[in-house]
């Protein structure tokens, strides 16, 4: 595990090492977001149901769906790349820039309309995860393209 990068006239395996302090607080970062987006849509899920129309539940549920793949998306990049540094797996192994790519298109398309309703709690989780998301795929972004050189 060093800091050096692969000399762009040669193939060879990204190195890095993620695990420094800024990796360890987004790790534990995602893994807080985690848990309080499942608390908070386990505590208001039923009381949801009961007071939206159709298309404002819709648009909440899909949010909410968007919300959870932002979020799992990037515990299962942080998780990856803690495996990478214990020497488990390869960055080969981890770069799917296809998969990244349709993630990508899913988790960075934009709030429907009808969000405007959305109680300021979820609106909060929903702003958190999306920062969280954009930083670790920027970070995935960085090794792909390493990957590919």
């Amino acid at each position: 595990m060093t800091h050096e990068h692969p000399p762009a006239s040669r193939k060879a395996p990204y190195q890095s090492n993620f695990a420094v302090v800024h990796f360890s607080r987004t790790y534990d970062e995602a893994f807080t977001l985690l848990v309080e987006a499942r608390n908070y849509l386990a505590a208001h899920r039923s009381k949801h149901r009961k007071r939206h129309n159709n298309r404002e539940a819709i648009a909440r549920c899909v949010e909410e769906m968007r919300m959870t793949t932002r979020l799992i998306r990037a515990m299962a990049w942080l998780l990856a790349v803690k495996a990478v540094e214990e020497g488990e797996i390869l960055w080969e192994d981890v770069i799917d820039t296809d998969d990244l790519m349709v993630d990508l298109r899913i988790c960075l398309e934009d709030r429907d309309e009808a969000c405007a309703s959305l109680s300021p709690g979820l609106l909060d989780l929903m702003d958190r995860a999306h920062a969280l998301y954009m930083r670790t795929a920027r970070m995935e972004l960085q090794v792909a393209a390493r990957c590919a050189n």
